[in-house]
């Protein structure tokens, strides 16, 4: 099979190898050999944890174009931490250079979070920098092609070498797959460096590849040209959720087996076509996002937190890689922004009701598979919990209002030491806010409960049906 593929589909094919995880891949070896090697691991040929991976390249190493492909400077081997998970490939003769980073690595998720507040995340700038040494290292010259890309938090640090390196007249091109946007101070940050002539310019070289019903594309703010994105078919079972957001399902078929009444899905060494739109989900996740992003950064950053601390502590880790961790802040953002913005989009937008409505109303084909979807909160503890912030909150106004009593009584040589008494009454002012925003918080609990309480006694799907 000698069909030329496009970059950006070889772009696609070396993001999915960056999924193996396989780090032990000798310089200047062949895909087609790193592949004939884990023929029969088990992991791998031998169908265990990355055999869909596995499967897609497997066939897609047929081609020439793309089996022929050599794996240079392994970012492990360079003194890369374990996040910063990339590697190179080249044609045989070298005239194609492509820089290939991986998704979310490990303790990356609170970087990505990070990075919906900040100009600049830390492992965005490893990134740059593996980026920056393999163009000193390899020795590039402006006669080679030079194509960065990768999928998810890869993607977005494609992007950001795309806006941010130093090798400009270098780099030809940036394939971002899946991949997540920006804060308004990274993209403000750069239209004040560079100039409106040279952010667009900078930008102008990205393309976006997104799955359909991809959610993590939709993240922050874009800086990918909105004709310079394409929609790639991603056929997932219902339950499948993650796969949405998974690269090998742009690659796969999904059959349903009459005999066995399930859904069988085959992986295939050339990807889907493009469907020219997003999804219901991808819509929805679209909304979410904006309305995530419409947050205050303190309270964007909060929420952003939680969530991508959880997803972290899905895998058994406690704290990011940077030593990120949760406080209690991070907490309250995301129990009185995030959950109810969630909620509001999922039960009070169209996009929010579509979605619900695909994911419960079982399809006409027999058997299909779907989620059973189900929101289960106990209004009366939340209403405690309320009464018993309401109680906190008086206890620190008497404790505001003791200080000021104290400060009225002071003997008169204290009385005349300004800086005394004026610091004792702005400490009364600091503990009385401090009880004004528990108050605030108890109300806007309370109103989530009762909110919770009256969705009880509706039901939503018949509505939305």
């Amino acid at each position: 099979m000698n069909e030329k593929l496009s970059e950006a589909e070889i772009s696609m094919l070396l993001d999915t190898f960056m999924y193996l995880d396989y780090k032990e891949a000798r310089e200047g070896t062949s895909l087609k050999e790193i592949l004939l090697e884990l023929e029969n691991h088990p992991d791998y040929g031998g169908g265990g944890i990355h055999a869909g991976e596995y499967t897609v390249l497997k066939k897609a190493v047929e081609n020439e174009g793309v089996g022929e492909l050599v794996i240079h400077c392994q970012s492990g081997d360079m003194g890369y931490d374990t996040g910063t998970a990339a590697c190179t490939f080249t044609t045989p003769d070298e005239s194609s250079v492509y820089v290939v980073y991986r998704g979310t690595g490990d303790g990356e998720w609170p970087d990505n979070g990070i990075g919906m507040t900040s100009a600049a995340t830390i492992q965005q700038k490893r990134a740059l920098s593996y980026f920056e040494q393999v163009i000193e290292t390899m020795e590039i010259e402006k006669e080679q092609r030079v194509i960065v890309t990768g999928h998810s938090k890869g993607g977005n640090k494609a992007q950001f070498i795309a806006m941010e390196t130093r090798y400009q007249a270098l780099l030809d091109v940036c394939y971002s797959v899946d991949g997540q946007g920006f804060s308004e101070q990274a993209i403000e940050g750069w239209q004040e460096r560079y100039g409106e002539a040279e952010y667009e310019s900078r930008r102008g070289r990205i393309y976006g590849i997104h799955g359909e019903n991809d959610f993590v594309s939709v993240l922050g703010h874009s800086v990918i040209p909105q004709d310079q994105i394409r929609y790639v078919r991603t056929p997932v079972e219902k339950t499948n959720f993650a796969g949405c957001h998974d690269i090998k399902y742009m690659f796969a078929t999904l059959a349903y087996d009459q005999e066995t009444q399930e859904y069988i899905t085959t992986f295939q060494g050339r990807k889907n076509s493009d469907t020219g739109k997003r999804g219901e989900l991808g819509e929805y996740a679209a909304l979410l996002s904006g309305g995530v992003m419409e947050l205050t950064p303190e309270r964007r950053d909060g929420c952003a937190a939680v969530i991508m601390q959880l997803m972290e502590a899905s895998g058994g880790q406690k704290k990011g890689i940077n030593g990120e961790k949760l406080s209690l802040g991070d907490l309250l953002d995301f129990t009185f922004q995030g959950i109810p913005l969630i909620a509001r989009s999922l039960f009070g937008e169209k996009e929010g009701r579509k979605v619900l409505g695909i994911l419960t109303a079982p399809e006409a084909q027999p058997g299909m598979r779907y989620m059973d979807t189900v929101l289960q909160v106990h209004y009366g503890r939340l209403l405690s919990q309320g009464h018993n912030i309401i109680n906190k909150s008086n206890k620190i106004y008497a404790i505001s209002e003791n200080i000021r009593e104290n400060a009225r009584v002071l003997p008169c040589y204290l009385k005349n030491c300004n800086y005394f008494l004026i610091e004792l009454i702005r400490s009364a002012n600091r503990v009385e806010e401090l009880g004004k925003k528990l108050e605030k918080a108890a109300q806007m609990q309370e109103k989530i409960a009762k909110k919770y309480q009256q969705w009880d006694g509706i039901d939503f799907f018949d509505k939305i049906r």
